[in-house]
């Protein structure tokens, strides 16, 4: 994980709450999937991912937060993502991707009011970071990656070249790695 960057996790009732510390990056976005895959393989449909303390948010990490909304999304109207508190940078680098129809954005800081005071009470594990090998880290990556070019058209301008390299690099790694 990114260096002062830390991912605080936990649930109020059905919704699974993380909130990100520092930079979110490649470095997290592994751990950030496994914990909303694990929460939705639980029952979780509601996702809100607090951002009021990022201070950067990477491609790779909105990536895996737009996979996420994808996949609540084909759940029905009880699947929901929700992005609070993004300030105005984060809020700018998700929208201009072109995945705010999908991922709901709360830039006012209205929404879930009481609930942020519960979770700022009682959040207080970090995201247990398991590194990921290489190879699946490139994967992950990639992934993230063309989920944004099938989000939006416009982005494949932006990431071509990130897919073909990451490409590349996937099929120079050794098998076993």
């Amino acid at each position: 994980m990114s260096e002062g960057a830390s991912i605080l996790v936990g649930c109020l009732g059905n919704v699974a709450w993380v909130k990100v510390n520092g930079k979110a990056t490649h470095d997290n976005a592994g751990s950030l999937k496994q914990f909303l895959q694990g929460q939705l393989e639980k029952g979780c449909r509601q996702f809100v991912i607090d951002l009021e303390d990022c201070n950067g948010i990477d491609s790779t990490f909105i990536g895996i937060l737009y996979r996420a909304a994808a996949g609540l999304a084909e759940i029905g109207e009880e699947g929901q993502l929700q992005v609070i508190n993004p300030g105005e940078r984060n809020h700018r680098s998700i929208t201009k991707l072109g995945l705010d129809h999908l991922i709901k954005i709360d830039g006012s800081g209205e929404g879930w009011q009481r609930e942020r005071e519960l979770v700022r009470q009682n959040l207080g594990n970090p995201i247990k970071e398991d590194p990921l090998e290489k190879c699946d880290h490139t994967q992950m990556i990639l992934d993230a990656h063309e989920a944004l070019i099938a989000a939006n058209e416009e982005n494949r301008n932006r990431f071509c070249d990130v897919v073909e390299f990451l490409r590349q690099d996937l099929e120079a790694q050794p098998a076993d790695n």
